[in-house]
């Protein structure tokens, strides 16, 4: 994109200005102060097939008076590069100080065909891609969908997809769109580790996670398959095993993975911090509701004196009180468990 012509017009409009002598015709100063004073309809339109002269010149507006500085015409400017409908556009000045805009309008796309994919439909890649055919060719666009069908293979754990955009030109400024796409094998997992359990073996672990290693089993189920999702709820589920054993401030801090190239697979890491386990040092029962015994509900509490600390039960426990309260008539009460830990003696 060239700007010169439009910087040298501002820089005669500097001189003028400032009464600075210039080394032209007077008749050359008056055109170019009136081509800043161009209104929209004056505009000439040039290379330009299926977008409108009208179109095109409703991007500049007009201040006061209905005339066009040259702010108004940067902006105008600036807009139609915005559209996206253009490869290139310019503003020159003709005889007079007549604004010229000079286009190159993006092609049409005619067809949109995707090859060598046999594990996605077209139908599916042909929704998920912007670019479509009877559109505006945009190469931006192109680079994005590319980016789009990647991103489709590897959610469906193919992490050595490549697809290369190719584009075909044909007459009348139109072009054909065809990615090409290697899909690759399904990229596994090769190993899960553990870090920070000091309390639990990492084979137990990996018994509690729903990720599986890449064995010659693997084809009988697809959880050593890489899934990004699966492995986040996995950490989840690492806190859920500790949390009902005891261990009321473990965080599982990250699910780390690495790409092996050599290996071909994904190497997992769940780094935790467990804390300390911890067991119940008391129950009691307390209610808000006027006439009602709270201890009367203990027999369906399945959290005692004395065992571990277990988030499981203490759920459970909650729900089976408040369907007991509900059957007794109290509808609308609400169960809600409370603890205070003691940090040296480990309790709640």
């Amino acid at each position: 994109m060239k700007f010169g012509l439009r910087l040298r017009g501002g820089l005669l409009a500097t001189l003028i200005m400032f009464g600075a002598p210039v080394v032209a015709p007077v008749g050359a100063v008056f055109v170019s102060s009136s081509a800043l004073a161009q209104t929209v309809q004056s505009i000439s339109v040039e290379g330009n097939r299926r977008v409108e002269v009208e179109t095109i010149r409703s991007y500049f507006k007009p201040g006061p008076g209905g005339r066009l500085d040259q702010a108004a015409i940067d902006d105008g400017l600036k807009a139609l590069i915005e559209t996206g409908l253009f490869q290139d556009v310019r503003i020159n000045r003709g005889a007079g100080g007549q604004i010229i805009v000079s286009v190159v309008e993006n092609p049409v796309i005619g067809r949109i065909a995707f090859e060598g994919n046999k594990k996605i439909k077209d139908e599916q890649l042909t929704s998920e891609v912007q670019s479509k055919a009877r559109g505006t060719f945009s190469r931006a666009m192109v680079q994005s969908d590319t980016l789009r069908i990647a991103e489709i293979y590897r959610r469906s754990g193919r992490y050595d997809v490549r697809v290369t955009p190719e584009v075909i030109e044909q007459p009348n400024n139109r072009v054909d769109l065809i990615f090409t796409i290697e899909e690759g094998a399904k990229t596994g997992v090769k190993s899960i580790e553990f870090v920070g359990n000091n309390a639990f073996s990492s084979y137990r672990l990996r018994d509690v996670i729903k990720t599986r290693e890449s064995n010659l089993l693997s084809f009988l189920a697809s959880g050593d398959i890489y899934d990004p999702d699966r492995v986040e709820a996995d950490r989840d589920l690492i806190r859920r095993f500790y949390l009902k054993n005891g261990f009321a401030d473990v965080q599982v801090v990250a699910a780390l993975t690495e790409y092996d190239p050599e290996k071909k697979g994904f190497n997992v890491t769940f780094k935790i911090e467990g804390g300390a386990q911890y067991r119940v040092g008391s129950v009691d029962f307390r209610s808000s509701i006027p006439n009602f015994d709270p201890s009367s509900l203990r027999a369906y509490s399945r959290v005692y004196a004395g065992s571990l600390y277990n988030v499981e039960s203490v759920e459970k426990s909650v729900e089976e009180m408040q369907i007991e309260a509900s059957r007794r008539g109290y509808a609308f009460a609400v169960v809600r468990p409370g603890g205070d830990r003691n940090f040296e003696a480990h309790t709640v």
